[in-house]
């Protein structure tokens, strides 16, 4: 399952923020605004792909990730119950992912997917609860990963120090909810989940032509996100 028990950290700290909001009680309500931020998280997810011979001859995967990135939005108050925000998100670090081969060369190859760059547009639409802000969340964008095989050379031998490597471009999509909590007039902390769905893209190489091979990768992501109000 993608929901962990080491998901159990956002759900305490989401369950903290909440009952410790009484603390700003005279904060003011968000305004009309510009505002930037940060967050940094965690993906549990899993390597998606439409060759089923895959997921039987690979083991050990390392899948999940830590993530951390920057945003900058716009606030829209509707009135003052309803809002909506749309954000650029960019993340900037993403923990690569690897792989062993555990049925034509058992342990002597090993595979590797790393994060190039990315970049997605977000949607919240939410409303004013006390100080608190429950909203729902989804986003589009994409991400450029690479994929290498190490130890295979293009004919498919055993290659010891041989490396090849294929890159592409995923489309992504998230659907979630969050909340944010007051820290001062234009400063907010807050928690967010989504449900990740990277789609698949060709990452052939050489050494496994014909093509396409397609790979993608769906997660439960989770960050804490803190924003300041321009």
């Amino acid at each position: 399952m993608l929901i962990r028990k080491s998901n159990l950290w956002i759900y305490g700290l989401i369950t903290v923020m909440f009952f410790a909001n009484n603390l700003y009680a005279n904060v003011l309500a968000d305004s009309t605004k510009w505002y930037v931020g940060a967050f940094g998280g965690y993906m549990l997810g899993h390597l998606t792909s439409d060759d089923p011979t895959h997921e039987q001859s690979t083991g050990d995967y390392k899948d999940d990730s830590p993530i951390a990135g920057i945003f900058v939005g716009y606030n829209f108050m509707q009135n003052e119950d309803w809002f909506a925000s749309g954000e650029i998100v960019i993340p900037l670090y993403i923990k690569k992912g690897t792989a062993v081969d555990k049925q034509y060369f058992p342990g002597l190859v090993t595979y590797e997917a790393s994060y190039k760059y990315a970049i997605w547009l977000a949607g919240k639409y939410g409303l004013f609860m006390g100080n608190t802000k429950p909203y729902l969340f989804g986003a589009v964008g994409i991400v450029n990963a690479e994929g290498k095989t190490y130890n295979v050379d293009e004919n498919d031998n055993y290659s010891p120090g041989f490396v090849q490597s294929a890159a592409a471009t995923h489309f992504i999509f998230q659907v979630g909810g969050g909340m944010d909590f007051p820290l001062s007039d234009n400063m907010f902390i807050g928690a967010r989940i989504a449900y990740f769905i990277g789609a698949k893209a060709d990452h052939t190489m050489p050494w496994n032509e014909p093509g396409p091979n397609m790979f993608g990768y769906n997660a439960m992501l989770t960050t804490i996100n803190i924003s300041y109000g321009l």
